[in-house]
């Protein structure tokens, strides 16, 4: 995947979108598996929004800016091919 990304491969796009939603579900599943435990694994409320919220937060609005970035960018690219066609 980093190959195509860095030689700028037609297919990099889709690619980065299918890693980003398997990153994002991977989060979605770790979100809820720890609210169905009732969130007994946190101590106090600083390590619940520093730890739990604040340190996973990363892991879900890179993935997300990644995916509408490369969303633009392929339903651009369809856009281009639908008025050349015509």
């Amino acid at each position: 995947m980093t190959y195509a990304i860095a030689s700028g491969k037609s297919y990099s796009h889709i690619l980065q979108f299918t890693v980003c939603l398997g990153q994002l579900y991977g989060c979605l599943v770790y979100f809820i598996t720890a609210y169905l435990d009732g969130f007994n694994f946190w101590t106090s409320p600083f390590y619940f929004w520093a730890y739990f919220i604040g340190a996973n937060s990363s892991w879900v609005v890179i993935p997300t800016m990644i995916a509408i970035r490369s969303w633009k960018k392929i339903c651009a690219a369809f856009q281009v091919e639908k008025v050349k066609t015509k």
